[in-house]
């Protein structure tokens, strides 16, 4: 199915550290119901995660430009995949290696290999598909029908590092992961579904613990009975984090993407 409704609201922490994480959001193609979302944050303390997790966030839109340039100008993945092939998949690993492939690049330039690591959770939404990938932390849910449904397998050792609040791990924690940059070749984890009206995408830059996930269910749960997402609010990723989280400030970034009823899309006038 084609979606013509996406409701899109991102948060941000007061006390979130402005040189340690970021975000982008765009519609590619400038079409209806349509989003490519990624957000970066630093892994360790220093100038070169800091240089990492900026330049993460650039080679990653890089690389979805590049993909929808190469499928022709304003078309969408769906009307360029070949052979029954998932296409947003099909981006986010192409974006993924390139802001993987351009970081490690530069930081063996500068001599500053193993220092150059970023966490990068990236999502796309294209012509129903909808697709999260993750390298480092973070975390992405699916609502739908009073169902939460995870998008990456639990971690507790990853839970038990970051909790509910974000902090640099130590080095020994990074090189038991695979950040962006940190490597040569990264393991992607990526997820895909077709989404349908009601559907509700939830992003966080860090891992939800099991009372973390309780209470998010709770939140969309209580919502759900009041129409939502057919009428998204007003600051409604924020509402979500408060409710979520017991310092929401220090959260590096929150997306709430919820897919509404399919409605009549005019795109030309004519008179």
């Amino acid at each position: 199915m084609s979606l013509t409704r996406l409701d899109c609201d991102i948060f941000r922490g007061r006390e979130s550290p402005a040189d340690a994480s970021s975000y982008v959001a765009l519609n590619p193609v400038a079409k209806p119901a349509q989003l490519v979302f990624a957000g970066s944050t630093a892994v360790l303390q220093g100038l070169g995660s800091q240089v990492a997790y900026r330049l993460a966030l650039e080679y990653f839109m890089r690389g979805v430009e590049s993909h929808y340039a190469d499928s022709g100008d304003g078309q969408s993945t769906r009307e360029v995949s070949q052979g029954g092939e998932d296409s947003v998949v099909k981006l986010l690993e192409d974006a993924f290696r390139t802001a993987n492939s351009s970081v490690y690049a530069f930081g063996h330039k500068l001599a500053a290999g193993g220092r150059m690591a970023a966490s990068l959770l990236g999502m796309v939404i294209d012509e129903g598909r909808f697709a999260a990938g993750r390298v480092g932390t973070g975390s992405v849910y699916l609502f739908r029908d009073n169902q939460l449904f995870p998008f990456f397998g639990s971690d507790e050792a990853e839970r038990a590092v970051v909790g509910d609040l974000e902090e640099f791990p130590s080095d020994l924690s990074v090189q038991r992961q695979a950040f962006v940059g940190a490597n040569s070749l990264i393991d992607v984890e990526i997820a895909s579904v077709t989404l349908g009206a009601g559907d509700v995408i939830c992003a966080f830059s860090r891992p939800l613990s099991s009372l973390n996930e309780t209470l998010l269910f709770q939140h969309l749960e209580a919502l759900s009975a009041e129409g939502f997402p057919m009428t998204q609010t007003p600051r409604a990723a924020e509402d979500l984090c408060v409710d979520v989280f017991t310092q929401p400030d220090t959260l590096s970034f929150c997306c709430l993407a919820t897919v509404g009823p399919e409605v009549i899309y005019c795109s030309k006038q004519v008179a």
